[in-house]
C-alpha cells in the first residue's frame, strides 16, 4: 500500500472511529480515545487533525448534510402535517441514539463549525414549513428557527431514552410538535429567535 493509500485510509478509520466514539460517549471523548477505538496511534491521529474540535467539525458536516437530505425528502411527502412530523422523528431518533450528534447540535461543538450549522439547517427546513403554513397545519407564527429549541428540549428526553425506554423521547416530541399545530389559540406571547443567534441560545440552554 502506498504512502498515500495508508494515510486515506488512516483517516478515513479515524472519522469512522469518532462518529462512533462520539455517538456513544459525546464529547467527553478524546482524541486519544478516538485513536485507540481505530486501532492506530495516538500520533497518527495528530497528523490528521490537530485537535478533538476538527474532527468533530468532519464528523458533523457529514450529519448536517443528512438533515438536508432529510428535508429534501420529507417534502417529497404530500400531506405537508406529515412531511413535517417525519422530519422531525428521523432527526429526533438520530440524535436519540447519537450523543455527539447532540451535543454538537446545541452548544457543544467547536464554535466556528457551531456558528455556521444551524442557518445551513433552518435553511433546508424553511420549505417544510412554508409549505405547512400555507395549507393552515402549523401556526402562522411558529417560525423554522423554533426547530433549534425544539430538538434542545428534547436532551432530557433523549438521555432518558438511553436509560430507562428506547422510545420516550417519542413522547414529548409528540407533546412539543402539537404545539405547532394550528388551533385556536392566543398569539405566542414572544417572537422567534434571530437565525444569527441560534448558536449562541443553544450554548446557552446547554450551560
Amino acid at each position: 500500500m502506498s504512502v498515500r493509500r495508508d494515510s486515506a485510509r488512516n483517516r478515513a478509520l479515524l472519522i469512522e472511529a469518532a462518529r462512533e466514539v462520539f455517538a456513544e460517549r459525546g464529547f467527553g471523548a478524546t482524541l486519544d480515545d478516538i485513536a485507540r477505538h481505530a486501532g492506530l496511534g495516538t500520533g497518527t491521529a495528530y497528523r490528521h487533525f490537530p485537535n478533538k474540535q476538527a474532527l468533530a467539525a468532519e464528523v458533523l458536516a457529514g450529519a448536517t448534510e443528512q438533515i438536508a437530505i432529510d428535508a429534501r425528502e420529507s417534502l417529497a411527502i404530500d400531506d405537508p402535517w406529515l412531511a413535517l412530523v417525519t422530519f422531525f422523528e428521523r432527526n429526533a431518533e438520530r440524535q436519540a441514539r447519537d450523543r455527539g450528534l447532540y451535543e454538537a447540535l446545541t452548544g457543544r461543538g467547536d464554535d466556528e463549525t457551531q456558528a455556521r450549522i444551524w442557518p445551513s439547517i433552518i435553511e433546508t427546513v424553511t420549505a417544510l414549513f412554508t409549505r405547512a403554513q400555507r395549507a393552515g397545519v402549523v401556526r402562522a407564527d411558529a417560525a423554522p428557527q423554533d426547530i433549534a429549541a425544539i430538538f434542545a428540549f428534547l436532551g432530557p428526553a433523549f438521555e432518558m431514552s438511553r436509560t430507562v425506554a428506547p422510545d420516550l423521547w417519542r413522547r414529548y416530541l409528540a407533546l412539543m410538535l402539537d404545539g405547532l399545530r394550528a388551533v385556536d389559540r392566543p398569539a405566542l406571547p414572544a417572537p422567534p429567535p434571530p437565525v444569527s443567534e441560534l448558536a449562541s441560545i443553544m450554548k446557552a440552554g446547554k450551560r
